[in-house]
């Protein structure tokens, strides 16, 4: 069995232009990770958050508390904008995400996703934004599970009922289709399920990944000269450099019909780019 589990990083609000600080992009990724790997998994994360930012937990006296504390990736992505790179702790913050990439590597971690570059003026329509997406990630989930002769589950983070509730039907009325083709996803036991982060290590690695990873890497790759604002900032070439390669090795790719699904995609209004690579 193999768990999906999907996270986001930004939202749907306006950008008004080049120069405005709103977020230009919507990062909606889900990582794949077979179940008996997250029992250890999670052991191996709640170490590497102690080991890292012992501050955060020296009042912790049991282990498993420290998952209930996230290291958010959008902090990670602040402190890496608003300090010198060769400092201590854009440094330390480095190391940490080396080793959160390094676990992802050790446990067979893959991910998909899709980036929603924002035009200018327009807002992104959350619901068909979100359930396009989990339609997506649900397609290649399938494929991944058909290729290991496995069945799985997507948990998503929960936001809130209302949105949880049409990302859910999208992928409800694609296993029910009752008469018209059946059901989708054979492979995928039940309609997309939602967790609290503080309680999955995967969905805390997911919006690492997201929002410190893919964010600014498609901040760079895509909108650098297209935007200039903070999520555009220079200091997000490190992370680009440093991360492209070990974040695209674990792209899982699929054909589906007689369409191909990459891993991580891109829909941009601007460059009409396709990928953040």
């Amino acid at each position: 069995m193999h768990f999906c589990y999907v996270d986001e990083s930004g939202d749907s609000q306006v950008i008004s232009g080049a120069n405005d600080d709103k977020q230009p992009m919507l990062v909606i990724a889900g990582l794949f990770v077979e179940a008996g790997k997250v029992g250890p998994l999670t052991a191996e994360f709640i170490s590497i958050k102690r080991r890292y930012y012992p501050k955060l937990f020296h009042d912790t006296h049991h282990d498993l508390d420290v998952l209930i504390y996230e290291i958010k990736g959008s902090d990670i992505r602040t402190a890496i904008r608003k300090n010198a790179l060769s400092s201590q702790q854009v440094q330390h913050h480095f190391h940490f995400l080396d080793e959160v990439f390094a676990l992802c590597k050790k446990h067979g971690i893959r991910i998909v996703g899709r980036v929603w570059v924002k035009a200018f003026g327009q807002s992104i329509n959350d619901q068909s934004t979100y359930s396009i997406t989990a339609q997506n990630i649900a397609i290649r989930f399938e494929k991944f599970l058909c290729e290991r002769n496995s069945h799985g589950m997507m948990i998503a983070d929960f936001r809130d009922p209302k949105r949880n509730q049409y990302v859910a039907h999208s992928v409800f009325t694609q296993k029910h289709k009752v008469g018209r083709g059946g059901d989708a996803y054979p492979s995928i036991d039940e309609t997309t399920t939602f967790g609290m982060s503080n309680n999955h290590a995967c969905l805390q690695i997911a919006d690492l990944l997201c929002s410190a990873i893919i964010a600014p890497i498609a901040g760079r790759s895509i909108l650098n000269g297209v935007v200039q604002n903070l999520h555009t900032h220079n200091n997000y070439n490190a992370i680009k450099d440093r991360y492209s390669k070990r974040l695209k090795a674990m792209q899982f790719h699929c054909k589906h019909e007689t369409k191909m699904y990459w891993g991580i995609t891109v829909n941009d209004p601007h460059g009409k780019k396709e990928s953040i690579f």
